[in-house]
């Protein structure tokens, strides 16, 4: 039985070559039979609500908690990177309590309070941020030519979490379905 490799999804359409879309099928072309993916179509994408959102990541960890074995990878990208520490700043015992998640990998993920990013509902709290001091494997990865989502943001995590992994790649823009995110999707297989 292979791990769950559970994938949240950029903010914005969905379909085509729009939002995560490209992406995700690259990773599924290239982790197919190392991780069985799971990836929800999250609530209202293109005008995203933070509640709805975590709801629905609590849903889907609940659901492969209950079926799939131990040591599941948890990705987000862009809006969907910064939930999924939202998510698990809020609920420690997911990673604390009994290691059901093997790694966590933040992909293209802005960092909320930035200048001209400050969004109260999506920003990550000071309990929040304590909080996720003690999760092993997390990692951040975004572009240098992300014209979307500045690579700055990476850096404001790394200052806040200066225990997690950051894996930075040359040409993969925002939407990584182009370029050089092969070291990102290798990280991700080693936890297969």
């Amino acid at each position: 039985m292979c791990r769950d490799l559970i994938f949240i999804h950029s903010a914005g359409k969905q379909d085509g070559d729009d939002g995560s879309s490209r992406f995700l099928a690259r990773l599924e072309t290239v982790l197919d039979g190392l991780f069985r993916i799971v990836a929800p179509e999250m609530p209202t994408p293109e005008c995203p609500d933070a509640e709805l959102w975590l709801r629905e990541i609590d849903r889907v960890v609940s659901n492969s908690k209950s079926d799939a074995r131990p040591g599941a990878v948890l990705a987000g990208h862009s809006f969907g990177g910064s939930t999924i520490l939202q998510y698990l700043g809020r609920n420690r015992k997911i990673y604390r309590d009994d290691n059901w998640l093997s790694a966590v990998f933040s992909i293209s993920a802005p960092f909320w309070g930035l200048k001209d990013w400050e969004v109260a509902d999506f920003a990550l709290s000071a309990p929040e941020i304590a909080a996720l001091q003690g999760l092993k494997n997390l990692y951040f990865c975004h572009s240098a030519d992300d014209r979307i989502v500045p690579a700055e943001h990476q850096d404001a995590y790394a200052d806040h979490f200066p225990h997690a992994g950051c894996i930075r790649l040359r040409s993969a823009g925002h939407l990584l379905s182009d370029g050089d995110a092969d070291d990102l999707i290798e990280k991700i297989a080693a936890f297969a």
